[in-house]
């Protein structure tokens, strides 16, 4: 057998999941977040050798279909909170290339686009009344250990 194409491999892949979908009358909702992770985890294992370029698209579909799936499972109430990862989905698909070819310039941007998405995650947490106490306690230990540590003139 010959070489198939990557648009026919994706074609038939998706022709097969949505026929399992229709024999075993599967839960469609769960279905299309599946599809993302399965052409995310695609890319992924494409990224393999050569083609490191593919590990971005692969980590950005996994991600979000992992959210995806993660909210239709638990309820969409949860993406106030979660809202975040479509920053942080980038940036993990990065961090896998730079792994892949230690670009400096990727590290640099996968670290600005994570510190965002960690300081979003801080500001649609900070409602949280439990956040808001162990973020003070947080930021009183810092203080103490500046005094502790700081050299007296």
């Amino acid at each position: 057998m010959g070489k198939i194409s990557i648009g026919a491999a994706l074609v038939a892949i998706f022709l097969i999941i949505i026929g399992l979908v229709l024999i075993f009358n599967l839960n469609a909702n769960y279905i299309w977040s599946v599809i993302l992770i399965v052409l995310g985890v695609g890319f992924e294992v494409g990224a393999f050798g050569k083609h490191v370029g593919r590990f971005i698209p692969g980590g950005i579909l996994t991600t979000i279909g992992v959210l995806l799936l993660f909210c239709t499972i638990k309820g969409f109430s949860h993406m106030a909170y979660l809202w975040p990862v479509f920053v942080m989905a980038p940036a993990i698909g990065m961090i896998q290339t730079y792994f892949a070819n230690h670009s400096k310039g990727i590290l640099i941007a996968s670290t600005i686009l994570f510190g965002i998405s960690v300081a979003l995650f801080g500001i649609s947490l900070y409602q949280w009344t439990f956040v808001r106490i162990v973020f003070g306690i947080l930021v009183i230990a810092f203080g103490v250990l500046i005094f502790a540590t700081a050299k007296k003139k």
